[in-house]
């Protein structure tokens, strides 16, 4: 039968891994939530590129129309001027053909800028995909690693807890309620071990009486954190 200082040793050490192994259990899980809601914005991003893409490409096929007609007005007024029957008429016209020709080059000019910028959006759209695809293979490797780990995990929980559920049997049945109360109250945290003269959990100074408690196998809390003390090995 082991000694109380031994079983709480035992105990703390059991419940510090059953910590870490919950800690490693919830990581996983958080990674893989973290990177899916990449994937998320990385599909939005894509969105937002294709829709920006697609107005674009509508106001500049708008603008070539509006391009094609004017031309075609500019024609038109070209054979009027050609048939104007009064010097008023003939300087109206041209001024007319002038004053549209000007504004046919400022919407040329407009129209190339829209086709550059098409060409940059264009880039941007296909970036978008290429990430999209890279997060998406992230989040598939990722999902298929933690999906191994979380077995492993979850055995090697099932494993330790039952180690745990044995060495709280050897806990002094006048004590062991105390010490369930306690563990279920702060889990990894509800022991510490005695390191010099001082508790090992919250360093408080422990009197010469504590100490010899402990050396006689005593149960002891540490009167500032609450946490159960052992004398380590």
């Amino acid at each position: 039968m082991p000694t109380l200082t031994e079983s709480l040793a035992t105990l703390h050490r059991i419940h510090r891994q059953l910590a870490d192994l919950r800690d490693r259990l919830e990581r996983g899980p958080k990674q893989l939530k973290a990177v899916e809601a990449n994937v998320k914005k990385c599909e939005t991003d894509l969105t937002q590129a294709k829709d920006a893409f697609k107005h674009a490409k509508m106001a500049g096929d708008e603008k070539q129309l509006q391009l094609k007609s004017r031309e075609v007005k500019l024609v038109d007024l070209q054979a009027k001027l050609n048939m104007a029957q009064s010097n008023k008429e003939y300087q109206l016209l041209k001024d007319q053909i002038a004053a549209d020709k000007q504004a046919n080059s400022v919407l040329a000019d407009e129209i190339l800028e829209a086709l550059e910028r098409l060409d940059q959006l264009q880039a941007a759209v296909k970036t978008a995909d290429q990430n999209l695809a890279k997060t998406k293979e992230e989040f598939n490797k990722l999902r298929k690693r933690v999906d191994e780990q979380q077995q492993g995990l979850e055995s090697e929980f099932v494993r330790v807890q039952a180690e745990l559920t044995a060495a709280e049997a050897l806990v002094p049945e006048v004590f062991r309620d105390d010490y369930l109360r306690l563990a279920r109250a702060m889990g990894a945290d509800c022991m510490a071990p005695v390191e010099g003269e001082s508790c090992g959990g919250c360093f408080t100074i422990l009197s010469p009486q504590v100490h010899d408690l402990i050396r006689r196998d005593k149960p002891v809390f540490c009167k500032s954190c609450g946490r159960l003390l052992y004398l380590p090995e």
